[in-house]
């Protein structure tokens, strides 16, 4: 193509791919050409190093002399290529129309009240949001919901979750199972990998198309800090966000980190079912992190700045469509276990033994051993078997001279740290720890050897304890009682577990015992949850690597736990396995517990005080969450080491949460944390949303036969292969591998969410991607011709893409708007448009005569469609921009608000250090100080009103027609 040919404005191909043209000049000698590239933005190139072709215009190309040749099948006017090129137009701006599209794309059960609040974040301004929902409501779902649709909306290339340590690998597995999301553990492994392939000063945090995963605590060491400040993501999503709060005067690591990446981020979802501790300063700091702008530091939170921020549902407040609670009644209850003589002479002598060995930890300021010791205390009331067990690894361990350092690994230091690990790790960070000691004399590690050796050989003497045998005997009446009921059982350790099955090998339902613990891979977790769930099998024994990941409701009610976890929180966990949507029977709760024990009276008191509470507030979350950082080890330990009765520290206990309940109750009386009411009006309106997104994104019979006819004009074929399954030959074009034949496959979500093995065909799916950029890379269907039953008059259908942008640049709506104009009065119809788009062909031959007036008369009829889009697009941005309006001016409003606080606190300050040193005082430091603070405010309030300003506006792109049909009555 020489160069005068190119004008500004003209469609090309540039080396391929489609462009228009800005301009051209020359430099010199040399011609350059300046043109927009699709996908690619703006370049100029030389044009001897490029190949320029024209654009092939199908429209222009007509002529009236053809009209006689033309026909729905004829390759220049094809109406089934018309049909797929605008069904695939449809596709890719289906993101930019403001519905959900993560309900077709996830294959997850959804339920109303998620989808409610997936709905809620993505129509704030900014998706920033606190998602504080009860435990077993599904967070981790619409997390992943909110993910999905940013990915759809193109603004999800950098995304990071940070989760606890023991959480990484749910995270994983649930993201690429529901979401086919694929997550990269960001570990020292990838760490050290990345370091290799882009050197030591590269920042490896700040890299495009990332999707990681990393832990807390990882995430947390100061090698790292540097490079958090300089990265920027566009998601960060942030699990247990209540351990990254804010406590005290000095912030921890974590939530320094937390503060870091938030900050750093565009889309931010913290979640945490117990947001709130009992004090506020934790929950306001969460607060801050969505919105540091929110509320000024000498300001009380208040409802309608909470309410902007988080959504918040408990398990009390969901309502199905008869005004029914959604989640029924749960009761638990103590089975209290009393001791044989042997027994209590057993606990008194092992309580003695940790008792010494914590106080000579504590004196040589040794605490890691002081943990061994509460370690130690923990499994003795477990069972028998778990004492045993620990006491036996440890006397072996002293006399092979093992633990008298103290030098810890990794894990172990974590674990000592308080990180919570996966149940693999935390089993060997335990047994490391629990081998501890430490001792000022050869003489004293004699003895504590010798002691361990009576422990042992009285441990040896006790066959079967009392709670194991009440235990058994429950379950052998429960079976007797309700043999279609089905139970399952938690303990806390595996050496317990062991003990247990060991005890009932030869009861007559053994074989129906399935078994969970950390040492099972996820496909046998998988298959054992199936086989609790639908198979014959009764019993599931389970570790608390149980606690978390499965779902039982469907078919269990009734939980024991073998003895109580000194953490609520993991009790609620346990709980949450069957007390969750889905569940139509109360779930009953049994917890056996050692009579006549410290821990057995505290931990009673303890869970009879969350029941009240609960019955109290309504919401276990927040019971939880008041007690979430007071550390009842500690409690326990110091009452065993000052030999006091539990009932001191039951009083102590219930002093701390009594105090914490006030707190609580006068937030709930201020309405501040209050969770929100889901009922049949709450579903009507949800239900509206996900008609309308179905409408916008194509319902599975649309994609069904978007694939079906797209793959068969390409070349190749789709085959029946069952009830909703598929298979199909391939055409190279749209092939990955080598592969010819893809399937099978569904396009039912159900049937995919049924079935293993099934690949599941979504409107994001790779395949209907693929399949969507080369019909629109295809240089057809750009002109259809259509025979319609329902068209009285010939007219055009002109296809047009209608967009709006924001002053940021981000895309805030994106239309394909059809306009038919009717040759005779031309008069320009937008339904009318919709039904040429989307009508089906009759075939046969058009009146040639018709057609040829058509031809000649499209520029006028252009002319009109012109005019009416023009209408459109002006009425669409003074709604978009009177929306907009509304939101920024609610952002601008607080921005104010903070700022007008915080300067005058500030200003207080320089007055106040003005008057002392006009007393004669040096302040010029302090004064120079808060000053410099000031201005630093200043800024940030400058960055931010601009920032929010340029969301304000609303900015009209040209519209462009995307694609014409002709059509004319049969």
């Amino acid at each position: 193509m020489r160069k005068a040919d190119l004008t500004s404005g003209e469609k090309i191909l540039l080396n391929g791919r489609r462009a228009e043209v800005i301009k051209q000049y020359s430099v010199g000698d040399l011609d350059y050409l300046r043109a927009y590239v699709e996908d690619a933005g703006v370049k100029t190139v030389c044009i001897d190093d490029v190949e320029v072709e024209p654009k092939r215009d199908q429209l222009g190309e007509l002529r009236s002399a053809s009209a006689e040749q033309l026909h729905p099948d004829h390759e220049a006017v094809s109406a089934e290529w018309f049909d797929l090129r605008s069904q695939a137009l449809q596709l890719q701006i289906a993101h930019e129309q403001g519905q959900l599209l993560s309900i077709s794309n996830s294959l997850v059960r959804l339920e109303p009240y998620q989808l409610a609040a997936v709905n809620w974040v993505m129509q704030k301004l900014r998706q920033r949001a606190l998602i504080a929902d009860d435990v077993g409501l599904g967070k981790t779902i619409e997390a992943g919901l909110i993910l999905k649709e940013l990915t759809a909306r193109n603004r999800a290339d950098r995304v990071l979750f940070v989760v606890p340590a023991h959480l990484q690998k749910k995270w994983i597995r649930d993201m690429d199972r529901f979401f086919d999301i694929d997550l990269t553990p960001a570990d020292r492994q990838w760490v050290e990998g990345e370091r290799r392939r882009l050197g030591e000063e590269a920042n490896i945090w700040d890299q495009d198309h990332q999707q990681m995963v990393t832990s807390q605590a990882f995430l947390r060491q100061d090698e790292f800090q540097p490079a958090l400040e300089e990265a920027f993501w566009d998601v960060v999503i942030v699990d247990e966000a209540h351990k990254a709060a804010k406590r005290g005067e000095s912030p921890s690591k974590t939530s320094k980190m937390v503060e870091r990446v938030a900050g750093n981020s565009d889309s931010l979802l913290l979640l945490s079912a117990t947001p709130h501790d009992g004090k506020g300063e934790a929950f306001r700091s969460l607060v801050e992190y969505i919105d540091p702008f929110l509320v000024a530091q000498d300001q009380d939170l208040s409802k309608e700045a909470v309410d902007r921020v988080m959504i918040r549902r408990g398990k009390q407040t969901l309502y199905d469509d008869d005004g029914e609670r959604i989640f029924p009644d749960r009761g638990v209850n103590t089975v209290p276990v009393e001791m044989t003589h042997d027994e209590r002479q057993f606990y008194r002598a092992v309580t003695d033994y940790v008792q010494n060995v914590y106080n000579r930890s504590e004196k040589l300021n040794e605490p890691a051993v002081g943990f061994a010791m509460a370690l130690m205390q923990k499994r003795l009331v477990s069972s028998i078997g778990a004492i045993q067990a620990t006491l036996s690894r440890r006397l072996g361990d002293l006399v092979d001279e093992q633990s008298t350092s103290t030098s810890l690994s990794e894990e172990a230091a974590a674990y000592l740290d308080g990180e919570d690990l996966d149940e693999e790790d935390k089993q060997r960070a335990e047994e490391e720890l629990s081998a501890l000691t430490v001792t000022e004399s050869d003489a004293q590690l004699e003895e504590e050897i010798e002691t361990l050796r009576d422990l042992v050989s009285l441990a040896e003497g006790i066959s079967v304890d009392s709670k194991a045998q009440k235990v058994r005997r429950y379950i052998q009446q429960l079976l007797e009682e309700q043999p279609d009921e089905k139970l399952l059982l938690f303990t806390e350790y595996r050496d317990t577990l062991d003990y247990l099955l060991d005890l009932v090998k030869d009861e007559p339902w053994a074989d129906e015992i399935l078994v969970i613990h950390g040492d099972v891979d996820k496909e046998e977790r998988a298959r054992i949850e199936e086989e609790f769930n639908h198979g014959q099998s009764r019993l599931l024994f389970a570790t608390d690597a149980a606690s978390e990941g499965i779902d039982l409701q469907h078919s269990c009610h009734i939980m024991v736990n073998y003895e109580l976890p000194w953490n609520p929180n993991r009790l609620e966990q346990r709980i949450g396995r069957l007390h969750r949507y889905g569940q139509d029977k109360e779930v009953k709760v049994w917890n056996f517990t050692f009579e006549d024990t410290r821990e057995g009276e505290i931990f009673d008191m303890l869970q009879n005080k969350v029941e009240n509470i609960r019955g109290k507030l309504g919401n276990t979350a927040d019971v939880l969450g008041m007690l979430d950082d007071i550390n009842v080890d500690s409690l326990i330990m110091e009452s065993i080491q000052n030999e006091e009765p539990a009932s001191a520290t039951k009083e102590e206990l219930e002093e701390l949460i009594d105090e914490r309940q006030r707190t609580l109750q006068e937030w709930y009386e201020r309405s501040l944390i209050d969770t929100s009411t889901f009922d049949q009006e709450s579903r009507e309106k949800i239900q509206e949303v996900m008609d309308e997104s179905e409408d916008v994104y194509g319902t599975e019979a649309d994609i069904h036969e978007f694939v079906e006819r797209g793959v068969e004009a390409l070349g190749g074929d789709v085959e029946k292969a069952g009830s909703n399954l598929y298979r199909a030959q391939l055409p190279r074009s749209l092939r990955q591998g080598t592969d010819e034949e893809y399937g099978p496959f569904t396009f039912s979500r159900e049937f995919a969410m049924d079935h293993d093995g099934i690949d599941y065909v979504s409107p994001d799916d790779d395949l209907v991607q693929r399949l969507m950029q080369q019909i629109l890379e295809s240089e057809h269907g750009d002109v259809g011709l259509k025979l319609l039953p329902f068209i009285d008059e010939p007219g055009i259908a002109y296809n047009y893409r209608v967009t709006f942008e924001d002053g940021t640049g981000e895309v805030i709506r994106e239309d394909m708007i059809p306009v038919y104009v009717d040759a005779r009065h031309q008069d320009p119809r937008q339904r009318m448009g919709q039904r040429v788009v989307q009508g089906d062909s009759i075939k046969g031959s058009p009146d040639a005569d018709r057609v040829r007036s058509l031809i000649q008369s499209q520029d006028q009829l252009r002319e009109a469609a012109d005019r009416y889009i023009s209408q459109q697009v002006t009425s669409l941005r003074e709604e978009l921009h009177e929306r907009r309006r509304e939101e920024t001016q609610q952002e601008l409003d607080d921005l104010e608000e903070y700022a007008e606080a915080e300067r005058q606190r500030i200003e207080e300050f320089i007055e106040n250090y003005e008057r002392k040193a006009e007393a004669g005082s040096n302040m010029d430091i302090a004064i120079r100080g808060q000053q410099e603070r000031l201005n630093k405010l200043e800024q940030r309030i400058e960055d931010r009103r601009q920032e929010l300003q340029r969301k304000a506006r609303v900015i009209s792109l040209a519209p462009e027609v995307e694609n014409v049909c002709f059509a004319l009555p049969v």
